[in-house]
């Protein structure tokens, strides 16, 4: 009997220390690893001591803000006193048609209208001008936008007899001629002007116009009345409008010299106001 106890006793402890081993491996085989307790956080190679970065885990780094917006350009500080709101600077072109007509207008001696505003500085422009032997011609000036969209249909239907198609005409005229609207006669602050010698000589609001004395006296004069060549050369990628030697634009004297000084076109000086905010 006692050797039956003996054995069963020697029996129990055998399957408990089995039962016991087979517990322990289960518990560590149910026992994650480190590795895997956070899986966004990577494990350093022991062998090489590098760890890597798990980039899901972590917030991207910002861009830098340098780069997500345009640098600014810089504002020149020898700007004249003037803001982009100014009437002398009114901007009209094709992203700009015009908000209102002038409605300050004088009547000329050759019957054209202008901005009265501006008539003492023409009328200055043309005395010097027949001072130097060049006798001045306004061939337009103000054009209401009635009338701006009857030289467009003229000036379609002349392309039109030479023989160009309707589609060809169109874009012929858009190279000077404006849509209605967009034209800055609309101003007053606009005139198409050449000399007497060419317009006698049956020629008219022409490119080779600037080759003639008279021309190239206008060029280098207007500034000084307060207008600027309003198309130049080499500009047209700016104003969308071919060059225009016979086309001034008053601005005022200020304006006028510090534009001419950085060839700088009506666009170009009315948006470095703007960021410099005047």
């Amino acid at each position: 009997m006692k050797t039956f106890v003996k054995r069963n006793k020697k029996n129990i402890l055998g399957i408990g220390s089995i039962l016991m081993v087979i517990f322990m491996v289960i518990s560590f085989i149910k026992t994650p690893s480190p590795s895997n307790v956070y899986e966004d956080e990577p494990v350093e190679d022991k062998t090489t001591g590098f760890k890597p970065t798990n980039e899901a885990s972590k917030p991207k780094a910002s861009k830098d803000k340098g780069n997500d917006k345009e640098a600014k350009k810089e504002i020149p500080k020898d700007l004249p006193n003037a803001k982009s709101s100014d009437w002398q600077l009114d901007l009209v072109n094709a992203e700009n048609p015009i908000k209102e007509e002038c409605q300050t207008l004088t009547v000329m001696p050759n019957g054209f209208e202008i901005d009265k505003r501006i008539a003492q500085d023409y009328y200055a422009l043309e005395n010097e001008a027949r001072k130097a032997g060049h006798q001045m011609v306004v061939v337009s000036s103000f054009r209401s936008v009635a009338q701006q969209e009857k030289v467009k249909k003229d000036d379609i239907a002349k392309y039109m007899a030479q023989g160009f198609s309707e589609k060809e005409s169109k874009q012929k005229s858009d190279e000077y001629v404006t849509i209605p609207g967009t034209s800055e006669h609309h101003t007053g602050l606009a005139l198409d002007v050449i000399d007497a010698p060419w317009s006698d000589g049956g020629n008219g609001l022409e490119e080779a116009f600037y080759n003639t004395p008279g021309g190239k006296w206008l060029d280098e004069n207007v500034e000084k009345f307060g207008f600027v060549i309003r198309y130049p050369k080499h500009k047209e990628d700016i104003t969308h409008i071919n060059y225009e030697p016979w086309h001034i634009r008053y601005v005022g004297k200020e304006n006028a010299k510090y534009m001419t000084d950085k060839d700088l076109t009506l666009e170009e000086y009315v948006e470095i106001l703007k960021e410099a905010k005047k």
